[in-house]
């Protein structure tokens, strides 16, 4: 081969390489803008994603804004069930609505129980433990929520509703949303040192109550005492703060000494406890134990209707009345005594105002205590303890009252 077919050779070889070369670049470039548009389109699709997302929950917070505001508002929207629900969630607790000032601290300060159950029955009644620091699906609340609920869509004692509010959705959206507002509050309230002080408050509460409705049933009884007795104004020694304490008990909290007392006395398990008070003094006592008879004679059927009888044929002076009594089978106390030296040392403070007469307290005691302040007067009542007839008195009364005349003597006797 000469060196001209060489060199033609070659020239035709790098002119197919260019060629080549031309057409692999070419394609590169196509390559190049399909990778470029193909790009533009992700880019397009991502952000048209990106709208869309945003829109979506845009839609979702706008949804959620309008529930949660509708829920917020719909107690305004059915004011008619708040004074039905809100008293439920107290009530079902042991805990008087009508204490407005505290009801929800002392609500605070009821712990949940450690049984894992959603209430206690106390004397005979349930009292509800929801759990204030669990959500609202835990479930101790669920089923104290649905208690709430099922006392107003049940109760026939309530006004009767509107139509709009007497839907079992309603009901329930409102009483879900007075738990979650309590709930808050009792976050904020709960405090350690908050806790025996109310507890206190709520155990003195109930004590209270009791007196009060022991109290109600002695005036109940004023007007055959007064008719019994000839004596005109006794109503004015009764009072709610100088009645005694009626205490529940555990069965298993009882004393020994306690339940000794209560099985000598004729009861059993479920009566309470009578604690009595150390200043009355023992015809006070007796005066009341007489109109607790009375009531009881009142409530089983018995007669209490004063009769004239002459007590002593041809004397002069009007005749003497009497009561004529019928004591059914079933009459019978529910209460035991406590021992006089576990009478409660609380003083005669009255709510009312009312007036404290000489002889409602005890000598020796008013001795010892002279700031407080007597007024003369009720003198009937100075040696009333000798006047009472054997049928106006529970023979477990008569012995409570002589075991506190010894008492007192005893007391006396040692200088205390």
């Amino acid at each position: 081969m000469n060196y001209n077919n060489f060199q033609q050779q070659l020239l035709t070889e790098m002119q197919k390489m260019n060629a080549r070369l031309a057409a692999i670049e070419s394609a590169s470039q196509i390559i190049l803008a399909n990778q470029q548009t193909a790009n533009e389109r992700a880019e397009q699709h991502e952000n048209a994603l990106k709208e869309l997302l945003t829109s979506v929950e845009a839609l979702m917070a706008s949804g959620a804004s309008k529930s949660t505001a509708g829920k917020k508002n719909i107690s305004n929207k059915h004011p008619d069930l708040k004074p039905i629900i809100q008293p439920i969630f107290f009530e079902l607790c042991g805990i008087d609505h009508k204490v407005r000032g505290e009801r929800t601290e002392l609500l605070a300060q009821i712990p949940p129980l450690e049984n894992g159950e959603a209430y206690e029955t106390v004397d005979g009644v349930k009292e509800w433990r929801p759990r204030w620091a669990a959500k609202i699906d835990d479930k101790v609340n669920t089923l104290y929520i649905a208690e709430v609920i099922d006392r107003v869509w049940d109760n026939e004692t309530t006004p009767e509703m509107k139509d709009d509010d007497y839907k079992r959705s309603v009901i329930t959206t409102m009483t879900k949303s007075y738990w979650r507002n309590l709930s808050q509050q009792i976050s904020i309230l709960v405090s350690a040192e908050k806790v025996e002080k109310l507890t206190n408050k709520q155990t003195n509460s109930r004590r209270r109550g009791r007196r009060q409705t022991v109290t109600n049933h002695r005036r109940g009884a004023i007007p055959d005492f007064e008719k019994s007795y000839e004596c005109e104004g006794s109503v004015a020694l009764i009072d709610t703060d100088y009645g005694s304490d009626y205490v529940s008990y555990e069965e298993g909290e009882l004393s020994t000494d306690s339940a000794e007392r209560r099985k000598d006395q004729n009861q059993g398990k479920g009566s309470r406890k009578v604690v009595g008070l150390e200043w009355r003094s023992l015809n006070y006592i007796a005066f009341l134990r007489v109109l607790d008879e009375i009531h009881r004679h009142r409530k089983s059927g018995g007669d209490n209707k004063g009769v004239e009888t002459n007590a002593q044929e041809g004397t002069a002076g009007p005749p003497s009345k009497r009561r004529k009594v019928t004591k059914p089978k079933d009459l019978h106390k529910t209460t035991f005594d406590a021992r006089p030296s576990k009478m409660s040392s609380r003083l005669p403070k009255s709510g009312k105002s009312t007036v404290l007469f000489n002889t409602m307290v005890n000598a020796a005691w008013l001795e010892a205590h002279k700031e407080v302040k007597v007024v003369e007067g009720m003198e009937w009542l100075k040696d009333f303890r000798k006047s009472i007839r054997e049928e106006d008195l529970a023979a477990e009364d008569k012995k409570y009252l002589d075991k506190l005349e010894e008492w007192n003597a005893d007391e006396e006797d040692n200088g205390n």
